[in-house]
This record gives structure tokens, sequence and C-alpha cells, in this order.
């Protein structure tokens, strides 16, 4: 077995204890897995797509991709969201499926979000990858296929932005739902618990006069109130609305560089290479992540003044 595996499987006992939060050096591009008060709040239909392919080099490592889309509802006085995430390391495949909607309202210079995200989450446990090999599987205490257990947690979170600053504060996994597997013979039995994590985020975009730059730094705070708090801290500029670039020093674990360019109007595409500082991370090769984002707008015309006569009536 690869260190992935032997690292997973001596933190299996106390896996319902240890952060369980994907993890995305972008953050500031994908603000909504975080927080479900962000639900159009852009004023645009946004879709977004992220990979992220962690510790390079490892067997198992951490593969993660989240699909999401939200879009303003005047009727509803806020937005709706979908957001879709696949997360994998080693023997773990969980894959959640979340439904936003959120209030939004005006508040000084900006605007208010109030959000909620009902989610299903589908653990699974792949218990083939433990085989010695595939015509030996003779000890009983081992699992002999997949099993998995679906739970329903909400999240909750509040979300402010105006032209200078935004700032949130939000909860995933509400309700710290458990998932168990029976997997084994006899009354061993595998407990998956979900647990309860806040996720407090802020940024402020600062236009230096007399130029196309805008230096935006921003910081990500992630806690289960358990273990360590993990902190991102990120500094980025962005020239002329269309090119950006910037570091994150995520506490104890990673730097990363992040790059990216509007290719359309419409269309956003950006790349982020982090460089473990841990003594784990740094026995990979490093970790990917692409960000690709489509925003638009659907304008209704409005008829111009003025009256439509009927010619029956001339």
């Amino acid at each position: 077995m690869k260190k992935i595996y032997a690292f997973v499987l001596l933190l299996l006992p106390i896996f319902g204890l240890a952060q369980q939060g994907v993890q995305f050096s972008q953050y500031m591009f994908n603000k909504i897995y975080y927080n479900p008060g962000v639900t159009g709040s852009g004023g645009a239909i946004c879709v977004n797509l992220l990979n992220r392919n962690q510790w390079v080099g490892f067997e198992g490592a951490p593969v993660t991709q989240n699909f999401n889309v939200n879009a303003p509802i005047k009727v509803l006085h806020g937005g709706l969201g979908l957001s879709v995430t696949n997360d994998q390391i080693g023997f773990f495949k969980n894959i959640d499926f979340g439904l936003n909607y959120a209030y939004q309202m005006d508040l000084a210079s900006g605007t208010l979000g109030i959000g909620l995200g009902l989610n299903l989450k589908n653990n699974s446990l792949d218990g083939a990858i433990w085989k010695p090999s595939e015509n030996d599987f003779s000890d009983p205490s081992l699992p002999s296929g997949t099993t998995s257990n679906l739970t329903f947690d909400p999240s909750f979170g509040v979300y402010f932005e105006s032209r200078e600053f935004w700032a949130g504060v939000s909860m995933a996994n509400v309700l710290a739902s458990n998932s168990v597997f029976d997997p084994f013979s006899g009354s061993n039995v595998v407990n998956f618990n979900n647990a309860r994590h806040y996720y407090i985020m802020g940024g402020y975009n600062w236009r230096l006069p007399s130029s196309n730059w805008v230096i935006m730094p921003s910081t990500l705070i992630k806690t289960d109130l358990n273990s360590s708090p993990g902190v991102d801290v990120n500094i980025m500029g962005t020239y002329n609305n269309k090119m950006w670039g910037g570091v994150t020093y995520r506490l104890q674990d990673a730097v990363a560089v992040n790059l990216g360019y509007q290719i359309l109007p419409s269309v956003k595409l950006g790349y982020s290479y982090d460089v473990g500082t841990s003594s784990l991370s740094s026995q990979g090769d490093g970790s990917h992540e692409v960000m690709l984002s489509y925003c638009f707008k659907i304008v209704i015309p409005v008829d111009p003044p003025g009256s439509n006569r009927n010619i029956r009536f001339l």
C-alpha cells in the first residue's frame, strides 16, 4: 500500500473528529460552496466548475470536483442555487448534492444575503482497495466490496457584499449527521460523523488611484471547533478586469500561486498550484486546481412607451 492509505488507516478511528471540509485554494471565486448566503448575490446567472488534484504523486490522494450554479430570482427576493461535489480520498468517496436559497436585501451600500442549503450526503467506503490480491481474500474482518450511507444535513450562512468589501459567516452540517457502515463480519461497525464546520471569510477591493489595478486581500477561516482551525490568507492583483495573479498562504500546510484570465466577457479561467509546507504535503508533487466560470444576464426587452394602434379603429 502507498503512504496515503497507511495514513488514512491510522486516522480511521478518529476520522469523526477531524476536519472533513473540501479545500479550494481559489475560494474567493467559489464562495457559494462555503456559504449559501452568496446565492443570487452577483446579479447574474453564474455557473462554476472546479477540479482539484491534491498531493499529486500519492496513490489515493484527494481528488475533488465541484459544480455549482446560482441565479437571482426577483420574485423570490433572492436567489436559487444548485451544488454538486464529488470528493475522493483513499477508500472514501463522498458525494454532496445541495439546493440553496438566499433572501437578498439592501443594506447600507451593499446587499445582505441570508441563505439555507438543503444537502444530501452520500458517504461510501470501498473495501475492495484493502484486498491483498484478486485471488486472496480470506480475512473475514475486511469488507469485500463497497458500502454507502445517505444522510441529510442542511447548511446556513449570512453574506454581505458591497463594491469595496465582502464578508460571510456560515455553518455546514448543522445536524452533524452520522453515516453508519456495516460492511464487516460480526459486530464491527464503522461510524463516519459529518461534523459541523464553521467558515468565516472576507475580502477587500482596493482600487489603486489613476490605474487599472485592483488589489484584493482576502481570508478564509475553517474550523470544526475540535481540531486546529485552517486559515487561508490571499493577496491578489487584478489588471483591467482581465487578468489576475496572487499568492495564498495556508497556515501550516501550503503556499499557493494562482493565475487567471477573463477569456470572454462572460467566461474566466483560473489555475492554482500549491507547494506543500507540512511534512506530509511536501512528499508529493504539489496540488493542482483549475477553475472555470461562466456568468451571464438574461435581459427582457421593455416595450417602448407609446400606444399600439389597432387598424380596425382607424
